[in-house]
């Protein structure tokens, strides 16, 4: 190759490259920032006793304002009853605002182990058929009004800092 045709390619590198870096520095700083979150925790308990793996969700008050807005935000407690809320990740916390809140905590049908015996697997298909027709669908184990944000009676108000916030649920 001509040094020419040499000095054309490495020019032709460096336009690429520096198209790249600038296309990636621009595309970087056009994507808005995540809004500020702030911690809120607590633990969840029913009849004093806590509750693992509850569902606490963050519902943003029907016409809150804010800027930036609340958005819905959730965790689970751990085996103490224990939550972090999140809103982009877990733990993560919350924008400040107001919000309604509900808890839910869905019951699991446990798998029965496969017996090769037929009358064990009778059995088994009937009581399958009798738990079906009895419940449609998982069961909540927390009273049906800590399942909407509205009946639920629960709400906060997250503010800049640490918000603590415990949740004592009644029968």
């Amino acid at each position: 190759m001509a040094r020419s045709q040499w000095r054309q390619l490495i020019m032709a590198a460096v336009v690429v490259v520096c198209f790249g870096l600038t296309s990636a520095f621009l595309g970087c700083s056009n994507q808005p920032a995540r809004p500020k979150t702030y911690p809120v925790h607590g633990t969840v308990t029913f009849n004093g006793t806590p509750v693992e793996g509850a569902t606490v969700t963050f519902v943003p008050k029907e016409g809150a304002t804010g800027d930036p807005k609340p958005q819905a935000a959730t965790a689970i407690t751990d085996s103490n009853g224990r939550y972090s809320i999140g809103t982009f990740g877990t733990g993560d916390g919350a924008i400040p605002g107001e919000y309604l809140v509900k808890v839910t905590k869905y019951r699991v049908a446990q798998q029965q182990q496969a017996s090769n015996d037929p009358e064990s697997q009778m059995q088994a298909y009937l009581q399958h058929r009798q738990d079906a027709q009895q419940q449609a669908g998982p069961k909540n184990e927390l009273p049906a009004k800590y399942e909407n944000e509205k009946t639920s009676g629960l709400f906060i108000t997250v503010q800049r800092g640490d918000n603590p916030f415990d949740i004592n649920l009644q029968p």
